[in-house]
């Protein structure tokens, strides 16, 4: 399985109030549907098209404001597979089930596209992000040498 496209047909970003104390945010991804496509230039394989749903959600908690903003995707992920996995993965569907394999190389293609434009919308809306980013904190070491000196 290859990935072929990826494709956002939706974005919205609401930021219901101005976000103050503590903020739980909730992140929820879904499958919508999945279907065959019908693409010329895949010479002797299926395209398989996951439709989805990412969406980010800020609540209020010290507060109990309730709902402060959204951010929401919709899209498609476009498969290029053999054309014996296609009636699996499409009976699987009917059942509402994915295969492991499949549904995680799907998943993971959503998240590493949404959260990176998530963050982008989050900055652009002033929003706290939705995931912990990188930072660099002093060692142990580097604080115990400072407390040393500043006795001497």
């Amino acid at each position: 399985m290859v990935v072929i496209g990826f494709n956002l047909k939706k974005i919205l970003v609401e930021r219901k109030e101005i976000i103050r104390g503590q903020v739980k945010v909730n992140t929820r991804m879904n499958i919508l549907d999945v279907k065959k496509e019908e693409i010329k230039l895949t010479a002797g394989k299926d395209v398989i098209n996951f439709n989805f749903e990412f969406i980010i959600t800020y609540v209020g908690v010290s507060d109990h404001t309730g709902n402060l903003a959204n951010i929401a995707f919709e899209g498609n992920v476009l498969y290029l597979v053999d054309p014996k996995d296609t009636k699996k993965i499409l009976e699987d569907w009917k059942k509402k089930e994915i295969e492991e394999e499949v549904r995680l190389k799907v998943l993971n293609t959503i998240l590493a596209k949404c959260n990176i434009k998530a963050l982008v919308l989050e900055e652009e809306m002033g929003l706290p992000p939705h995931l912990p980013l990188p930072r660099f904190s002093e060692t142990k070491s580097e604080k115990n040498k400072e407390k040393e000196e500043k006795k001497k």
